[in-house]
């Protein structure tokens, strides 16, 4: 994984600025999940592409809103520019919100995607039982009102 920081603001609690590339990996991806009633979308690389052979996986929660192909060849997760932010803006659907929500964009050589959400989390993934879970400590990223304090 890159060495990217912990949280969606920059040194001194500004905003990062649109189109900066918070996290990217040469590896493929997939579409793994999507649960309706928890709001998460797990998108994970193949089997044996992780770290010591364990799949990496990308977990949004509290999505609002995604357009998200099923694959990606190499992927980077990058905060949304103002073409992007336009084009959610055109559908309508989100209304102001007290608390921010992180809009954020996927790109790979061969696919292009968004997801608005309030946190992702980048770590191994690995299933326990019937449900995707984080080992190591995930690189985490979240809007300004979801951190503690």
């Amino acid at each position: 994984m890159s060495d990217a920081p912990t949280e969606d603001t920059a040194p001194g609690g500004a905003p990062h600025p649109p189109g900066r590339v918070l996290w990217s990996s040469p590896l493929r991806f997939s579409l793994w999940m999507y649960g309706i009633g928890h709001s998460q979308l797990l998108v994970r690389s193949q089997n044996g592409q992780g770290i010591d052979d364990e799949a990496l996986g990308l977990r949004f929660e509290a999505v609002e809103r995604l357009n998200v192909g099923r694959s990606f060849r190499g992927l980077s997760l990058e905060t949304a520019d103002e073409t992007v932010l336009a084009e959610i803006a055109a559908t309508g659907v989100l209304k102001p919100r007290p608390n921010p929500l992180l809009t954020l964009v996927l790109r790979s050589e061969d696919s292009l995607g968004w997801v608005v959400c309030s946190k992702v989390a980048v770590g191994v993934s690995r299933f326990t039982g019937d449900r995707p879970g984080f080992l190591l400590d995930p690189v985490h990223f979240r809007t300004r009102a979801m951190r503690p304090g």
